[in-house]
This record gives C-alpha cells, sequence and structure tokens, in this order.
C-alpha cells in the first residue's frame, strides 16, 4: 500500500478535532513508554506489522526499524494526523492511511498481519464499538498474530477529569468520549473476539506517575489531548470559557509539593493471541 494520506475507509462522523502540529509538541509523555510497549516481544525480520491509531507516526517509525525486511501500516481515524505521518515518516516500507479503528476489516484483507500494536488509542473508541475493533483486529492478524495493545484503564487521571467532568456538566455539557475499561470487562470483550491470553500473553492494569514538569506542560497536554473529549459533548459557545477554567482549575489544583504537574495514568496492557 503507497504511504497516501488519500485511502480512506470512509468519513468519520462526530469524532473529536485534533491538531497534529499541536499533538507533535505535547506527545513526549508517550514516547518514554515505547520501550515498554516493544519489551518482550521478538519480531521477525519480514513481519507485516499494523499501528492501530498510529497518530503523527512516530511509533511506526520505529516499528519500520524492527522489520527491516517486513512492512509497517500506520491507521488512523483522523485525516490531519495521517497527513502529518506522511510528512514525517511515510515512505519506503512504512506507509499510512485513514481508517477508524472499527473499520479495519473495510480497508484491510483478512489475516495480512503478524502483529497489531495499539498505543493510547482505544480508549478513545465507544464502549459499544469494542467488540467491532476486536472483531476487526481478529480478523486482518494471521493464525498465531498477536496484538500488543495498551490505553486507559479505570482511574484514568482521575484528579484530573473530577475537575473537567464538573466544569463540563457547568456548561452544560456531558462527560468525555473515552471509555476508561477494568481488567475483567476487558479480558470477556477479548475472548468473545476469539483471543487468547494464556499462556504467554498478559492483561493488566498499570499505574504511572507521567511527568508535566511545569504549568507550560500541563496547559500544553490539556490543549492537545484533553479537552477534545469533552468538545463533541458541549454547546459550541461554551466551549472557550470550558476551556479557561478548566486550565485554571488544573494549574490551581494540581500542582503537587514538589512543584511538578504530574499526572497518575492508569492503563490496561495487554498482549493477546489470535488462535
Amino acid at each position: 500500500m503507497a504511504a497516501d494520506h488519500g485511502v480512506s475507509a470512509g468519513p468519520v462522523p462526530g469524532r473529536c478535532r485534533w491538531d497534529a502540529e499541536l499533538y507533535a509538541a505535547h506527545s513526549a509523555h508517550h514516547r518514554r513508554y515505547d520501550e515498554d510497549m516493544l519489551r518482550g516481544l521478538r519480531l521477525p525480520p519480514d513481519a507485516a506489522v499494523l499501528d492501530l491509531g498510529c497518530g503523527i507516526g512516530d511509533f511506526a517509525a520505529r516499528l519500520a526499524a524492527l522489520v527491516p525486511a517486513g512492512r509497517v501500516l500506520g491507521v488512523d481515524a483522523n485525516a490531519d494526523m495521517i497527513a502529518a505521518a506522511c510528512r514525517r515518516v511515510g515512505g519506503g516500507r512504512t506507509s499510512f492511511a485513514v481508517c477508524p479503528a472499527e473499520q479495519l476489516t473495510d480497508l484491510l484483507a483478512p489475516q495480512s498481519f503478524d502483529v497489531v500494536f495499539s498505543r493510547a488509542v482505544l480508549h478513545w473508541v465507544p464502549a459499544h464499538r469494542h467488540p467491532d475493533v476486536l472483531a476487526g483486529v481478529h480478523t486482518v492478524l494471521r493464525p498465531g498474530g498477536v496484538l500488543r495493545a495498551e490505553f486507559g484503564g479505570a482511574g484514568q487521571l482521575a484528579a484530573l477529569l473530577r475537575i473537567l467532568d464538573a466544569e463540563a456538566a457547568a456548561a452544560g455539557g456531558g462527560g468525555a468520549l473515552w471509555f476508561f475499561p477494568a481488567v475483567p470487562d476487558y479480558r470477556l470483550l477479548l475472548a468473545a473476539a476469539g483471543f487468547e491470553i494464556e499462556p504467554d500473553g498478559w492483561l493488566r492494569l498499570l499505574r504511572q506517575r507521567r511527568s508535566f514538569a511545569d504549568q507550560a506542560e500541563l496547559v500544553g497536554f490539556l490543549r492537545s489531548q484533553i479537552f477534545i473529549g469533552y468538545e463533541p459533548g458541549l454547546p459550541p459557545p461554551a466551549v472557550p470559557g470550558f476551556r479557561s477554567r478548566g486550565e485554571e482549575r488544573a494549574v490551581a489544583e494540581l500542582r503537587r509539593p514538589d512543584g511538578s504537574f504530574d499526572q497518575d495514568f492508569i492503563r490496561i496492557d495487554l498482549l493477546a493471541s489470535r488462535s
């Protein structure tokens, strides 16, 4: 597949509006955990790898270096992200396409990948669509292929979200779009889709303190990755006030005794195989 951000599985109404360049400037907290995602995995040099929710392509580039005789395809629901990925790392054995996570089989052939990676993406998919996502991943994996994923789990960013949930409600909106499941619930979804965890995989919650050293880093994180989760449910005229109040309260209430604004991330971390 060519590195062409015009490839698409179709329009995606109601999605969050991402700013790819803003995201790129504030995604270092994800990159610090790239090696953790790869630890313990041996990718064959000719593996076909799918990066599900590839964003601006940084992790896809890391994967391509591990499969010198293989190929990497990154897909994302957001066309601006895919355009940025093509500019930054597209070409050669690394290609990108617009495709929502729940529409993989509209674009990709069955049994065409050895490994599917997904970083910090699946909590953006509504709970009722996760069976579709997992069924699609199962379909595009070859027998014996693996799904390696991490995303927000139960308790994610609890202190921050208490502030923003309250401000969203005050502004006439609902909660954010995210789905932060518990381990037992996601185990059932994986099993229903035909994935196996035992004997070589795992499904667990990881607790991480991610560094946001000062107010500028915290605000950049809010603007690039957090507020957009609430805004589809807010009346448009209320969005600027929600952002302003959310920033003000987060800065005032989340400073730690050491002066940082580090945040408590709780992640679903999994390795599952297709039988």
